[in-house]
């Protein structure tokens, strides 16, 4: 078979699956998880089928099944769980605006500082809210769970000096390594 050909035919492959997954269908109506699975299922068996009469596109249909069946346990997650995304674009979008924000903010090219600084606690940052927004979505907090945020947070900012520390002024570093490596020694003895 030509090589366009087989590229054409096996990225068919790829967009029927793609469809398979939609979570609704050619009319609107929600599908089931057992609709899809019996659907996905119905499709891998018709692709072996295929790579048996094509023995040059066993390789990609057992890469295509093996990914399939490898990620099994959690394709089907969107149709169980109400709320839950089929895919993952809202997310990297709200990303995308975090770090645009960010850039802005900070007027630098790269934001992975302040990704690693605030970890998970980036995420609570909300460009489009007001100052009185804020307040009142901060009073529903429970002082409980702030403190434990809170505890979190400077975990995360300990590690992460400690490993400044480690990069900029490594001799200084060590240093204090071996002093309360020496101190812990001394005292257990």
């Amino acid at each position: 078979m030509e090589p366009y050909l087989q590229l054409k035919r096996q990225s068919a492959w790829i967009i029927e699956l793609a469809r398979l997954f939609e979570p609704c269908d050619k009319q609107g109506h929600v599908r089931t998880t057992r609709q899809v699975k019996r659907e996905v299922t119905q499709f891998l068996k018709c692709l072996e089928q295929e790579a048996a009469q094509h023995p040059d596109e066993t390789k990609v249909v057992t890469s295509i099944v093996k990914a399939v069946r490898h990620r099994w346990w959690g394709l089907f997650t969107c149709y169980q769980v109400s709320h839950v995304p089929s895919s993952n674009n809202d997310l990297e979008t709200f990303f995308k605006g975090m770090k645009h924000h960010q850039r802005r903010i900070t007027g630098r090219k790269s934001v992975q500082e302040f990704i690693l600084r605030y970890g998970p606690f980036a995420a609570f940052i909300d460009y489009t809210e007001t100052f009185d927004d804020l307040l009142a979505r901060l009073r529903q907090v429970k002082p409980k769970d702030l403190q434990q945020a809170r505890q979190a947070l400077q975990k995360v900012q300990l590690r992460l000096k400690k490993l400044y520390r480690f990069r900029h002024h490594p001799d200084q570093y060590f240093h204090d390594l071996e002093t309360r490596w020496e101190k812990t020694i001394s005292s257990s003895r």
